[in-house]
């Protein structure tokens, strides 16, 4: 007779709930798991057990239901997690209240006289409770750290210091903290199989199971795939259509289809903006994901905008002290750096830093990745003496945290590196670099894209310490290796092209660095488009070795041509607007027109002493050329 009660509650549970937008599953098979009833909604699971009839609660009931609930999250991974809901009419002890509350299990106890109908209503009313708990307490809108240790050139003369940003991630509806890479594909495929077969090939939790084989495959083709299924049977508004599109758009941002993927960018931020409003969270983690895409497509003031934006929203709603609006400094301190506004950057990176190490204190990985930046930056800025000390500082805390061989500390090496590189000190310099090196092989293996960026990085330390042969061969096998792995049109791919037709410049080979050249601007504007930031130092870099050649005339053609798109796109400030004017004036004044060689270059030392100051080390060598064709 109880079981049969049991079964009419659960239908009538059932009944009530379909209003509301839950779906019940009565009696689910899942393998050895025998259980009483599931009821999902927008991926989130309770695991219904019920005891009636029996006159006091007992303890092994909770211990056997958080057993069932981690089970199943083991076996089919829900998307919005799993709970248990133990109802019962017996008498509940206040200690078995309060021992409930260590397990992922929540007691519902009628009420002496309760009729049936009441009880049901009060045990829906729980279910939303615990689903609102729930979605609040997730990592439905977090934000993660990724570092950028390519410190590579594919400038003339240029040796960057790093720079890491903290960009928002997409959305995560998994209740535990696990990425595609922590499951198999066989396990993924195996638990959309069991899904589908109790709630259908549909349901929201199979398509985001799908959506996560989509990321463990690399796949655009199957995140399309869901994407399609999720509108169709899911509707536009729904949070899932936004996760999987999210999703996509990393991927082609990674495999440097930036323009596909800002163009996703944009359409989820717009969506989200008229589901949750200007101010929600999803809304301003979408539009900083499309920040980052226009900072990739070189488009930084556009980014600055937004980053702006987000930035003020994010203090009037969460205050200074939120982690959040540290995370938006920092990215738009960076992006500030792009636009050679190094010193509003430093500003900005140090308020940043004060902040991370009062809230998050001096050790947590935001706190290193900014402190990190604001090293860069001051590099950037020529001083030296602050951003060493900053790096050095850096480095102890993480081998001290995170060990000798974790990618941070080797990051932080690598960048620290550099910076005695920048000072001169090219003994201590060179062996970090190789040491960077052998660490990233030992770990990772030889062919992972971070051993070559290791290995792209220390042959641009030979060429800056005139190793040039040595810096040659490296790029030829960091360029040949590159293209295998990532294939010949990858944006990576571009860079080391541009890297080797630079150390064939400066061993004197313009006629081998013309050709590479050339074929790489036309390459670049066939990926990137004939305006990205990269295509046009490809360009700049092919009028230098037609410069090289002597090719004064051609030369002359393409710097101009830079020059005038890096005005247009970048404006005036840009150091590398800047750059383009010098290189226009050194062509001239090479050609013989010594004139406007040194008109040219006091326009350029104008714009040096407007940017960077009169007493930087760029304004006064342009000071000095200048000078020296005055005197010709």
């Amino acid at each position: 007779m109880t079981r049969q009660f049991e079964r009419q509650f659960l239908e009538a549970l059932s009944t009530a709930l379909d209003g509301r937008g839950w779906q019940a599953v009565l009696e689910p098979r899942l393998g050895d798991l025998r259980l009483d009833a599931l009821i999902i909604k927008d991926g989130f699971t309770l695991i219904v057990e019920t005891h009636f009839a029996v006159r006091e609660a007992r303890s092994s009931w909770v211990l056997d239901l958080a057993d069932q609930v981690l089970r199943f999250e083991r076996l089919l991974s829900p998307a919005a997690g799993a709970y248990g809901l133990l109802v019962t009419d017996a008498e509940v002890p206040s200690r078995l209240v309060a021992a409930s509350a260590r397990y992922p299990v929540v007691i519902h106890q009628s009420s002496p006289n309760q009729g049936m109908d009441e009880f049901i209503e009060d045990i829906c009313d729980t279910c939303e409770s615990l689903i609102r708990r729930r979605h609040g307490a997730s990592t439905v809108e977090q934000t993660e750290l990724f570092g950028d240790s390519n410190i590579s050139s594919n400038k003339l003369g240029s040796l960057p210091t790093g720079n890491l940003s903290i960009a928002a991630s997409g959305f995560s509806y998994h209740s535990r903290e696990a990425s595609a890479g922590d499951r198999s594909e066989n396990e993924v495929e195996l638990q959309i199989e069991q899904l589908t077969n109790i709630l259908g090939s549909h349901h929201p939790t199979v398509l985001s199971l799908r959506s996560e084989l989509a990321q463990i495959r690399q796949s655009e083709e199957m995140y399309r795939e869901v994407i399609d299924d999720q509108l169709r049977f899911l509707g536009t508004d729904s949070p899932d259509v936004l996760d999987t599109k999210t999703a996509l758009a990393a991927l082609l941002s990674q495999k440097g289809k930036q323009n596909e993927a800002a163009d996703l960018y944009l359409e989820t931020s717009r969506q989200a903006i008229d589901i949750y409003g200007p101010n929600s969270q999803k809304s301003l983690i979408l539009l900083n994901n499309l920040a980052s895409a226009y900072v990739a497509l070189g488009r930084a003031g556009r980014a600055v905008e937004i980053y702006s934006d987000i930035l003020e929203k994010r203090v009037a709603a969460l205050g200074s002290d939120h982690p959040d609006v540290v995370l938006s400094q920092n990215n738009l301190a960076n992006t500030l750096r792009e636009l050679g506004r190094t010193q509003q950057a430093i500003s900005i990176f140090r308020q940043a830093l004060d902040t991370s190490r009062r809230v998050h204190g001096l050790e947590h990985p935001t706190t290193l990745t900014v402190q990190n930046n604001l090293a860069s930056a001051l590099v950037e800025a020529g001083a030296l003496g602050q951003a060493i000390a900053l790096y050095e500082e850096t480095l102890a805390d993480r081998v001290r945290v995170l060990g000798e061989d974790h990618p941070e500390t080797l990051t932080a090496r690598n960048n620290l590196a550099f910076a005695y590189m920048e000072s001169g000190e090219n003994e201590r310099a060179v062996p970090m670099i190789e040491r960077t090196l052998a660490d990233r092989v030992r770990i990772l293996g030889e062919d992972h894209p971070e051993t070559l960026t290791a290995r792209n990085n220390l042959a641009n330390a030979y060429l800056e310490v005139g190793q040039i042969q040595r810096a040659i061969d490296l790029h030829k096998e960091v360029l040949e290796e590159r293209s295998q792995l990532l294939g010949p049109n990858h944006p990576v791919t571009l860079n080391s092209r541009n890297n080797l037709g630079n150390a064939y410049l400066m061993s004197g080979s313009p006629e081998r660095s013309t050709a590479l050249f050339s074929d790489t601007l036309a390459l670049c504007r066939e990926v990137l488009g004939p305006d990205h930031p990269d295509t046009l130092t490809a360009q700049g870099n092919l009028g230098l070795a037609l410069q090289g050649e002597e090719n004064f005339e051609q030369a002359a053609s393409v710097l101009n041509d830079t020059l005038h798109r890096r005005m247009r796109l970048l404006g005036p400030n840009h150091p590398d607007a800047i750059q383009s004017q010098i290189d226009v004036a050194l062509v001239q004044a090479q050609s013989g027109d010594y004139q406007e060689g040194a008109r040219l270059l006091r326009v350029a030392e104008e714009s040096c002493v407007r940017v960077f100051g009169p007493d930087d080390a760029k304004t006064q060598w342009v000071r000095r050329a200048r000078e020296r064709l005055l005197g010709m």
